[in-house]
Formats: C-alpha cells, sequence, structure tokens
C-alpha cells in the first residue's frame, strides 16, 4: 500500500489516456500515447495512492537529457504534496539511469505547477511566447541532477 511509481509499457496506452483525460482538460488520446511509447527513447509512468491511480508522466531521453512530455495528478488530490513525490521518483528513476538534466515546458497561467516546479528546485532558462492556444507564454524550466 502507500504511494509509489511504476513504469507502463504501450499496452498500457488506454490507462495513461484515461488518466490524462481525468488530469487535463485538453487530453491525449490511447492512439498518440500509444505512438509516442513505441519510441524506445520514452517511458511511461503511472503514480498510484493504495493501488488506485492518481497520476502519470512520460518521459523523453536523449543523450544524458530527459523533457518530462506530461505530468499529472488528479484534480482531487493535487494540493497534497503528491506532485512532489511524484517529480521525486522521476529523479530517482533517470538518476538510477546516468540521466542529470531534466527538462519541461509550462504554461504561464498554470500557477500551481509553476508552484511546483519552482518548489522542487527547477529553474527557468527560457519562453516561448504565445505558445499555447490561449496565447500564454510556455516557461521552459530545467533540474540538474546531482552527478
Amino acid at each position: 500500500m502507500g504511494v509509489k511509481a511504476f513504469p507502463v509499457s504501450a499496452d498500457e496506452a488506454a490507462r495513461l489516456a484515461t488518466l490524462h483525460q481525468r488530469c487535463f482538460k485538453q487530453s491525449w488520446t490511447a492512439a498518440e500515447f500509444a505512438s509516442l511509447m513505441n519510441n524506445p527513447a520514452v517511458i511511461g509512468l503511472v503514480f498510484t495512492e493504495d493501488e488506485r491511480d492518481i497520476g502519470l508522466t512520460l518521459l523523453q531521453t536523449i543523450g544524458s537529457e530527459t523533457e518530462i512530455l506530461t505530468f499529472g495528478i488528479l484534480p482531487e488530490r493535487r494540493g497534497l504534496g503528491l506532485g512532489y513525490g511524484l517529480l521525486q521518483a522521476i529523479c530517482d528513476l533517470l538518476l538510477a539511469s546516468g540521466k542529470h538534466n531534466v527538462f519541461l515546458e509550462v504554461s504561464e497561467n498554470n500557477k500551481p505547477a509553476v508552484n511546483l516546479y519552482l518548489g522542487f528546485g527547477f529553474k527557468q532558462i527560457s519562453v516561448r511566447p504565445r505558445y499555447y492556444d490561449d496565447g500564454s507564454d510556455a516557461l521552459i524550466y530545467r533540474l540538474a541532477l546531482p552527478q
């Protein structure tokens, strides 16, 4: 029991799509998840609490750099520190495989996510002006993991 993160294969694309739909207004389909996860550079993680799905992430690693393609905690479970737990699980996985740089982008309007990433230690390194459909900027963040 408790909270844990574990990798899933492309066979679990429907599971990830269902979680993604519960986390975001604009979500990805199972086919989109499967397509991404058929790339060997992409890893999907499901985050569970007492064996119930509460979050997900999709990571793409090229060389020593990993990008968080998506990251979500169910809305009803947000604000309880679970995002930190999922970020820590990502960092533990990456450190175990010798990866040392994590990148992500987030809308400037997503203040809870911005606060989560800054609180975890991510640093803003760039901006993509008017990147999102609503005209908001994409903030690009980097976290350097210990070597």
